[in-house]
Parts: C-alpha cells; structure tokens; sequence
C-alpha cells in the first residue's frame, strides 16, 4: 500500500473532532490532519513532504501481515 492510501486509511478512521489537531509540524507551518488530508488529495509537493515526516514520525507505518 502506498502513503497516501495509508494516510487515507487513518485519516478515514480518526474522529471529525481529531482531525482540527496538529499532527505534523513542516518547515515551521503546523499541519492538521484537514490541511495534510488537501494536500494529499491534490497530489502536492507537500503531501509527500509530510507523508514522509509521518513515517518518520511512527505515526504512519507500514501494515504487515
């Protein structure tokens, strides 16, 4: 599975009320869970930026069966 299909997975599965909070904090710009989620749908620079700070991060893994 790729990282946005992952991120998809999670942000799918968060509460309405997580997904205002912070995550992810890029270049100085704190990041919410809304904003990652428009930058991953639109397949943006960023979204790949902040997709690979969530896998450093362990807030993002890999599933393994």
């Amino acid at each position: 599975m790729d990282k946005s299909s992952l991120f998809n997975k999670v942000y799918a599965n968060l509460p309405i009320g997580m997904r205002n909070e912070i995550v992810a904090v890029l270049d100085g710009i704190p990041m919410t869970w809304n904003v990652i989620n428009v930058e991953v749908q639109n397949n943006t620079p960023l979204a790949e930026k902040v997709l690979d700070q969530l896998f450093k991060l362990g807030i993002l893994k890999n599933e393994k069966n």
